[in-house]
């Protein structure tokens, strides 16, 4: 399955009627997730979602819920499969219980089927609710269209998403090891290195001085407002750059390797250290971000244990104690390496061990395990 996102340009017509067919949405999803929470609580008893279905034909013979007619069958019944899915997000994989929905906010109109019709040569999404609305398509589109969907973000900007049967072919068919980093997003085991576009030493800046300008004006004035929507449009830009600048260097790694082998780690408390520089560049680097693309775009993507893999000599073996200052991998048996070179490389072995099921009497993440595991690689 493929995604594709265009930005889409509805009248000011369009716009109001998709934002009270939404909160209307957002209305009928607060009232089952009502209904599913008072029958487990008075009742221990589920609702499953063709009773939930079942009942909105109901609903719609009331005074109260007869502006659904206007909306789409499908489109109406989609709700229920979307608390259905919040549902089992919730416990099979112990993601957040599901909340009720704020009716301020746009509730994504979905056609899982049918009900719209997409012309791709003159670029216009039809329905027979919304009427005409152009859509600019910048990539072509792949496969078989299955189901779109009408969202809008906080800054009132239209997005239409097309889900098609396409599968994605990777080009890739090489294993290779890359070291994250502030200076550099990845050094990869061959010692290439691709530096990390700091968006935030400009954006940061900017944000942090109309911040300052913000909070010395009256809460809820026109210029506090003005600054306001001004500081949330230069975030939208600064996450915007830096989303397509970690979409392009996981595509470019995806498409030249099949298996990608990185560090698994603990981001959250990498970023909750006592230096607050630091951990703002953490922040700004997006490493769970781009680790996240990476493993929706490869075939594999292996996660190994960070401990040692900056400390470790690549060829001897021995542990260093380096500090974040020092640069090179300077080793008594005569081995002079760029840091995280000599990472990638620590990396690049570990992953080879678990691909190759190794089996080793040390303990997973410790020196002894790391130093084996080079020592079996250079055989």
């Amino acid at each position: 399955m493929l995604a594709y996102k265009f930005r889409l340009y509805p009248n000011k017509t369009q716009q109001e009627k998709l934002w009270k067919h939404a909160n209307l949405l957002n209305r009928l999803y607060n009232y089952f997730l009502d209904q599913k929470i008072k029958a487990y609580k008075i009742e221990k008893k589920s609702i499953s979602r063709t009773q939930q279905q079942a009942e909105i034909t109901k609903l719609i013979e009331t005074e109260k819920w007869k502006e659904l007619n206007d909306i789409h069958s499908q489109v109406r019944q989609h709700v229920t499969d979307r608390l259905n899915k919040a549902y089992k997000s919730f416990f099979q994989r112990g993601w957040g219980f599901p909340n009720f929905r704020c009716c301020s906010k746009f509730f994504g109109i979905c056609y899982p089927q049918s009900g719209y019709a997409l012309d791709l040569k003159k670029n216009n999404l039809t329905t027979k609710i919304y009427g005409k609305i152009g859509f600019v398509q910048h990539q072509l589109i792949e496969g078989e269209i299955k189901r779109i969907y009408i969202k809008c973000d906080i800054h009132n900007k239209w997005y239409i998403c097309i889900t098609t049967t396409a599968i994605k072919k990777n080009k890739g068919d090489g294993i290779v090891g890359i070291d994250l980093g502030l200076i550099n997003l990845i050094t990869d085991n061959e010692g290439n290195k691709i530096p990390n576009q700091k968006h935030d030493k400009y954006f940061d800046k900017q944000i942090d001085k109309l911040k300052l300008r913000k909070n010395n004006l009256t809460k809820g004035s026109r210029k506090h407002k003005n600054l306001k929507s001004v500081i949330a449009k230069l975030y939208d830009v600064k996450i915007r750059k830096v989303n397509d600048f970690l979409h392009k260097v996981s595509h470019n790694l995806s498409t030249i390797h099949d298996t990608i082998i990185c560090e698994d780690l603990e981001i959250k408390k990498m970023t909750e250290t006592e230096k607050r520089g630091l951990n703002r560049a953490s922040r700004n680097a997006s490493w769970a971000k781009f680790m996240n693309y990476l493993d929706y775009k490869t075939n594999k993507l292996v996660k190994v244990s960070p401990q040692y893999t900056s400390q470790i000599c690549n060829n001897c073996g021995k542990l260093h104690n380096l500090g974040l200052k020092d640069r090179q991998m300077i080793c008594e048996c005569g081995h002079n390496e760029d840091r995280d070179i000599n990472a990638a490389k620590n990396i690049y072995c570990l992953g080879q061990a678990i691909l190759t099921n190794y089996k080793s009497k040390c303990i997973v993440g410790t020196p002894g395990f790391l130093r084996e595991i080079i020592s079996f690689r250079r055989r």
